[in-house]
């Protein structure tokens, strides 16, 4: 099995389902990633908002395009944020 890489910051113009590292276009699977992980985005805020990851499911490549998810019981609260280091997305 592979081994998760480095997470890609991406912004998304009006559409994200090919992945930038292999060309694979049938979209991503998703993965929730805890806020505090690594220290690289922290989050401010009473509510544990956690990243939603976008992986590829043909080679693996990990994409966070600031999307923020709170999983607490009655409370589900989706929030976009932009991330650091935005890369531009396919054909941009």
């Amino acid at each position: 099995m592979k081994e998760a890489g480095e997470i890609h910051c991406i912004r998304v113009e009006s559409e994200f389902r090919i992945c930038p590292e292999c060309g694979y276009t049938l979209g991503f699977h998703t993965s929730f990633l805890d806020p505090t992980a690594g220290n690289d985005y922290p989050v401010k805020s009473t509510k544990k908002l956690f990243r939603v990851i976008l992986i590829c499911p043909d080679c693996g490549s990990r994409y966070d395009v600031g999307w923020r998810v709170s999983l607490s019981e009655g409370a589900p609260c989706f929030v976009a944020l932009p991330g650091p280091k935005i890369l531009p997305g396919p054909g941009h």
